[in-house]
């Protein structure tokens, strides 16, 4: 029996992983063993019709997109009252996890930006809009990234599923305006979390959520500090995914080629190593709101 045809009760649940307001997480086990995170909705969401679409979308999205930064859902039911989807298990847990521990070094850094980018090129080829990429959105296992949580994504058959979607810390400028999503808006929430990657601390405050819209509106980012030693082609790079004009914004692929031509870099590491950096990591457990 393959993983795709197994059902909710197929499944031997070993641990809570995570408790939300719109699903639980376990630690599951399949009859083949293999070891997944299963979602289970709460009957709240499940009854809703706007929040079932948003599950029944991250479960198409998961099982359908194929790609090794993007988190791969196994096997899932969308809708109903059996409804879950199986995801692939990251033991490591989220990138809030690892970034609470402190900045990382360069060469991890500059890694996970780009097994980030590349898994954004590929949703954007397909049509697809994040729209909440997150540190708390990004699952790991050793030094491996993979994008997750596609329930708010805009795809070309749900173009409008929110008007305004995202925590307001990697929130670009024109969806505080009220404009709609673009690839743009995802190129520059990369912009927040590639600072936050090479620096440990994210490029804009503010102590209210007016105060911190106001800082994505008006603010320039905070130059990157020169004992990263980035080359300052990429730096500008960085810099311009941070443009508060959207037309104006890096692009991923120049970002790409940028990286490409001045850094040696694993976009998909073949033997991932175990918790980067000799931290525990407390996983899903340890999961919060950003």
């Amino acid at each position: 029996m393959s993983l795709r045809s197994l059902r909710r009760e197929d499944f031997r649940l070993e641990l809570l992983l995570g408790l939300g307001k719109t699903a639980q997480v376990y630690l599951a086990r399949a009859p083949d063993g293999t070891e997944v995170a299963l979602k289970l909705p709460r009957k709240e969401v499940r009854e809703d019709e706007r929040l079932a679409q948003m599950f029944a979308q991250e479960v198409r999205l998961s099982m359908g997109l194929k790609h090794p930064h993007l988190l791969r859902g196994l096997a899932g039911k969308p809708f109903g009252e059996g409804a879950f989807v199986a995801l692939e298990y990251m033991p490591d847990g989220t990138l809030d996890t690892l970034l609470r521990q402190g900045p990382l070094d360069r060469e991890l850094a500059l890694n996970l930006l780009t097994q980030l980018l590349e898994a954004l090129i590929y949703l954007h080829g397909r049509g697809i809009v994040h729209q909440d990429i997150k540190p708390a959105n990004v699952f790991m296992k050793g030094e491996v990234a993979k994008l997750g949580d596609f329930g708010v994504a805009r795809t070309q058959d749900n173009p409008n599923p929110f008007e305004r979607a995202g925590s307001p810390f990697y929130m670009a400028p024109e969806i505080f305006q009220g404009h709609a999503a673009t690839p743009a808006s995802d190129a520059y929430s990369l912009g927040v979390l590639a600072y936050e990657l090479l620096t440990g601390k994210r490029p804009f405050y503010g102590d209210s959520y007016e105060a911190l819209m106001a800082a994505h509106l008006t603010k320039a980012p905070p130059r990157l500090p020169a004992e990263l030693d980035l080359h300052p082609k990429l730096v500008q790079r960085i810099r311009g995914l941070l443009t508060k004009d959207p037309a104006r914004r890096t692009h991923l692929e120049s970002l790409r080629r940028t990286l490409g031509g001045y850094y040696t870099v694993e976009a998909a590491p073949e033997r991932p190593q175990k918790n980067p950096r000799g931290f525990r990591f407390l996983g899903w457990l340890r999961r919060k709101k950003r």
